[in-house]
């Protein structure tokens, strides 16, 4: 009986990772679809490109809406609801991010001489001046809104609910981490401890009270402000 009983562990723990890949490709969707619509954006038909931003809006509700309601349906974690004291203590959460962010940007120009992550240089380089607002505001949509939010149900989410549901808390911590720190691009050794340090103060947010909803606030707090300020550079052309 022990013997079947690993073995169905076993058969669901990789039931469970093919489950997160499937997920992992349905929200790259949207990007998907952004690669197509690009060089028509690039055309300048205002037009066609305000509906085709309007499809790719629909496109990326109906992704959010259909992994959020596999993650609630399989972990039992429905409470979305956002108080004043959950914000602040998303806050708090977050200010202890902008301090290892600190301390990372800081070890990174001190040792390689430069502050930028390869991550960072990669996101920026999409705001060029030659790309159209359409294709601008859909990246700043990408980087506020839904990698807070797909990021965290993919990478912190769903791990723990069909990977790790009885496993001390440390064990889906340190895996979801690094694995959240290997989908950025980091260049160097620094930037890679700094981006698994930041997956881990979320994977916290998150287990510590069992919602998804308070990780994805401070993903939220984490991205917003980067994302405004490569808004602004477009539209008033200055850079980075």
């Amino acid at each position: 009986k022990e013997e079947v009983s690993i073995g169905k562990k076993i058969a669901l723990f990789i039931i469970g990772i093919f489950i997160i890949l499937g997920m992992l490709i349905v929200s790259e969707f949207p990007s998907v679809l952004l690669t197509l619509f690009q060089p028509i954006f690039n055309k300048k038909q205002n037009g066609v490109s305000f509906i085709l931003f309007m499809c790719w809006l629909i496109v990326l509700v109906g992704v959010i809406w259909f992994i959020w309601r596999y993650y609630k349906k399989k972990s039992h974690d429905i409470d979305t609801s956002v108080t004043g004291k959950d914000i602040w203590r998303a806050f708090k959460i977050f200010l202890l991010g902008r301090v290892i962010a600190i301390v990372g940007t800081g070890l990174m120009q001190q040792f390689y001489g430069t502050g930028s992550s390869a991550n960072d240089e990669a996101i920026a380089a999409l705001f060029s001046q030659d790309e159209s607002i359409y294709y601008v505001l859909i990246m700043t949509i990408t980087i506020a809104i839904k990698a807070p939010i797909l990021e965290e149900l993919i990478f912190r989410g769903l791990p723990t609910t069909l990977l790790f549901p009885k496993m001390p808390v440390w064990v889906p911590m340190i895996v979801t981490s690094l694995v959240f720190s290997s989908v950025h691009l980091s260049s160097n050794i620094i930037s890679f401890g700094m981006y698994a340090s930041l997956g881990a103060l979320m994977y916290w947010a998150y287990s510590s009270r069992g919602r998804i909803i308070d990780s994805m606030l401070v993903h939220f707090m984490n991205n917003i402000m980067g994302a405004i300020v490569l808004l602004l550079s477009y539209l008033f052309g200055l850079s980075i």
